[in-house]
């Protein structure tokens, strides 16, 4: 729980409302060049789901006032959707919620299983086939980072309706 006064609260939320997801990730593509393509975007996958995760936790902390255990189980989808639910929020009506989930999976296939696309991931992108390798990332990438920005957006405008 947060010691933050309401309108501290508030305040920092329209500060977490401003943040770049992509801003280390882009960081990551630069530095990759070009001969390094695929390796960079997948990298930036794993920094934008990192830093989506990271920011979405803090604001969610800050709003619904979660404690340390809530704040660890919120990363998940399960818990995610049950304790907005009992902070008044349907986290499935809110515009990419979808896209988070398929975040977490792209990024725990490339962290756990070497990028090969798994049975959840199979139908995502139409060039991603079960047991294959991932591919066209930088395309996957570009999709990703604008959904997941706007998903991040519509959670903290909905938190300030709060």
């Amino acid at each position: 729980m947060t010691d933050l006064e309401p309108s501290q609260v508030l305040l920092r939320l329209r500060e977490l409302q401003r943040v770049d997801l992509t801003a280390n990730a882009t960081q990551t593509i630069r530095a990759g060049g070009k001969a390094g393509r695929q390796e960079s975007h997948k990298l930036a996958l794993l920094d934008l789901n990192r830093d989506f995760e990271q920011y979405f936790v803090a604001a969610s902390v800050l709003a619904l006032g979660l404690n340390s255990t809530q704040a660890k189980k919120i990363r998940y989808k399960k818990d995610r959707v049950r304790i907005f639910k009992a902070h008044g929020v349907d986290y499935m009506a809110i515009d990419g919620a979808e896209t988070a989930q398929v975040l977490a999976q792209i990024a725990q296939a490339i962290e756990f299983e070497d990028a090969i696309v798994t049975q959840g991931l199979h139908d995502i992108f139409p060039y991603w086939k079960e047991g294959f390798p991932m591919v066209q990332l930088d395309n996957a990438y570009k999709i990703l980072a604008e959904d997941i920005q706007l998903h991040y957006e519509q959670v903290l405008q909905r938190f300030a309706q709060l």
